[in-house]
């Protein structure tokens, strides 16, 4: 980024932006014990194809530099939901939803940069490209896009 005051997102498209804001007012809506419904396996053939295919549409230039800050900005909301939800102790005879394995929440995590990536590269993906990126993540992106 290149002034202090710079948009992170400035190498984004006004498709991409509009994109990704519906997924953000979506993403804002979870509750974050839900979030451990969105993670994913991960890493199979199929998502490793696709994160190929996404770092090629992406390129180097500003619009690398964009989605990498609009994937942070999604990473760093949602461990700041994880930080203000209560704690097991804290809580008397209320059901923990989420898990504290730090495994769990990579996993998440990683699911939730896929997500990001898919909106923003839109239509510029194959649709098993795309697929394979949103996951779980599928039916809140399309539910965003209606």
């Amino acid at each position: 980024m290149s002034g202090a005051g710079a948009d992170p997102l400035a190498g984004l498209s006004p498709s991409e932006r509009a994109r990704l804001e519906r997924f953000a007012t979506a993403f804002e809506r979870l509750d974050a014990a839900q979030y451990m419904t969105l993670a994913d396996a991960g890493q199979g053939e199929a998502v490793r194809h696709a994160q190929a295919h996404a770092l090629e549409s992406i390129g180097r230039d500003r619009r690398h530099d964009a989605v990498v800050a609009a994937v942070r900005a999604f990473v760093d909301d949602a461990a700041a939901a994880y930080s203000r939800r209560i704690s097991l102790p804290d809580q008397v005879l209320i059901y923990q939803s989420l898990p504290d394995r730090a495994e769990d929440r990579v996993r998440f995590l990683q699911s939730l940069e896929r997500a990001v990536v898919a909106v923003i590269l839109g239509d510029q993906l194959a649709e098993a490209d795309r697929s394979a990126l949103l996951g779980p993540w599928t039916a809140l992106v399309e539910d965003a896009e209606a």
